[in-house]
């Protein structure tokens, strides 16, 4: 059926990383989305009504959100398509997440109307009409819900987008409670305890927990989260293949939606290396990085001095001195002013959160000046990103 429906509606799907084939992709995902859930609401809410069970009830309005939430992801991707303008010169894809974090709000708000529905039902318990009619069709959606799952996780995947992924774990999430739901219908024809309140309460809370995902997803990347180790090292090793690049530090990488990557790094290059030549390879691993990662990438070309015997000696000594305290600690820009009565070494430390920069910094110069009195360290401490 997805590969049906694929073949239908998407027409060239070579060029799937295109933006107008990206657009169509979350166009028929969205379609699909509001078909799927608004049947299994009607379905679900007409059980409900049949056998007075507010559980089923929950499960149907679940559905409805899930159908307001294909809308809304569906106008995202018109949104997070258009082109960068004069006010937003990175484009638009941060939509998205926008659009995830919108909907998450949605669901934890209905998940709180049923947990105060289901404690009524509790307190004031009514019948539950058993019905093999309504079992029937929560099995039914239950498949329903596993296809369009998978459905999103196959499109989601092939476009790289994160309220796709979202979109397929909520379904998911979906056969899971339908499942609690349709166990609970079948316990209340054996008990009078008013397990339906009880269901109810359950799949509340497995909305909310849902809710709560998928806020914590959608605004991670809003704030700014860690860039992906993968990324990060792919980058790196696109940089360093090129002769003449030393070593990389500084790397920052910024996400504005999904294809939209931006990121700037610093490259060490030979202080007495031809500046012309560098600069052109410089401008060749740009061009590489948007090519092969589709990342617009900004290389800032630090010189350093390679063949000075002596620099490099109190550099590896200081490099020595850092491993010897941690051996995470890495250093970079390292460089030697000389004088008679004092040396300044300048360099940078990389650092993650867990250190004190002043109680390292005081530790260094101790070790430094151990080797030289005359050592001055000046320490500029970077955070790992």
């Amino acid at each position: 059926m997805t590969n049906l429906l694929i073949h239908l509606f998407i027409p060239g799907t070579e060029c799937a990383s295109e933006q107008t084939i990206r657009l169509r992709y979350g166009q028929l995902a969205g379609i699909v989305g509001i078909a799927a859930n608004i049947l299994l609401c009607l379905v679900k809410l007409l059980a409900g009504i049949v056998t007075h069970s507010i559980s089923v009830m929950a499960d149907a309005v679940n559905n409805l959100t899930d159908a307001l939430s294909s809308v809304i992801s569906l106008i995202s991707f018109h949104l997070s398509g258009k082109e960068p303008d004069r006010n937003h010169p990175f484009g638009y894809g941060r939509t998205e997440y926008i659009a995830g974090l919108f909907v998450s709000m949605l669901i934890i708000f209905v998940g709180f109307q049923f947990i105060k529905s289901s404690v009524e039902r509790i307190l004031h318990p009514s019948e539950v009409l058993f019905s093999w009619n309504s079992i029937l069709l929560l099995g039914v959606s239950m498949l329903v819900k596993l296809w369009l799952g998978l459905f999103n996780r196959r499109i989601g995947k092939e476009i790289h987008s994160p309220v796709l992924m979202a979109a397929m774990q909520d379904s998911l999430n979906d056969v899971i409670t339908t499942g609690v739901v349709l166990l609970g219908m079948i316990a209340s024809r054996f008990t009078t305890l008013p397990v339906d309140g009880y269901v109810g309460i359950a799949v509340a809370a497995f909305i909310l927990y849902a809710g709560y995902g998928l806020a914590k997803d959608a605004l991670s990347p809003l704030i700014g989260e860690k860039a992906d180790p993968a990324l990060v090292e792919e980058i790196q090793a696109l940089v360093t293949s090129y002769d003449g690049v030393l070593g990389v530090h500084d790397l920052i990488v910024h996400n504005y939606g999904a294809g939209h990557w931006f990121a700037s790094v610093h490259a060490e290059v030979p202080s007495d290396g031809d500046m012309i030549a560098i600069h052109e390879t410089i401008d060749a691993i740009e061009h590489q990085a948007l090519k092969s990662l589709n990342i617009f990438l900004v290389i800032h070309m630090d010189p350093i001095e390679i063949n000075n015997e002596r620099v490099q000696t109190v550099r590896r000594q200081t490099e020595q001195i850092l491993h010897d305290i941690d051996p995470t600690l890495t250093m970079h820009d390292f460089r030697m002013v000389d004088g008679e009565n004092q040396i300044n070494l300048i360099f940078d430390v990389v650092i993650d959160h867990h250190f004190i920069p002043e109680e390292l910094r005081t530790r260094i110069r101790t070790e430094l000046r151990s080797i030289d009195p005359r050592f001055n360290p000046v320490i500029v401490f970077d955070h790992t990103m």
